[in-house]
């Protein structure tokens, strides 16, 4: 909720007392998140090449 309130500039009050739960996840949903809790191979088939596991995944990648 707070990062819709920050996000948007929403009033508190309204988002507590007017907005929908369903609404407020809607909201949140396209705001950009930086956090780590994205796997290492995403569903969209990203392959972190910073991270020393995914060295041979990204060999292959390059080199087939």
């Amino acid at each position: 909720m707070a990062g819709t309130v920050k996000a948007y500039n929403l009033p508190l009050e309204y988002v507590l007392y007017e907005m929908s739960y369903t609404n407020m996840i809607m909201y949140g949903s396209v705001l950009p998140g930086y956090g780590s809790s994205r796997q290492e191979h995403g569903a969209d088939g990203v392959i972190r090449a910073d991270n020393p596991g995914n060295r041979s995944a990204v060999r292959n990648m390059m080199f087939e």
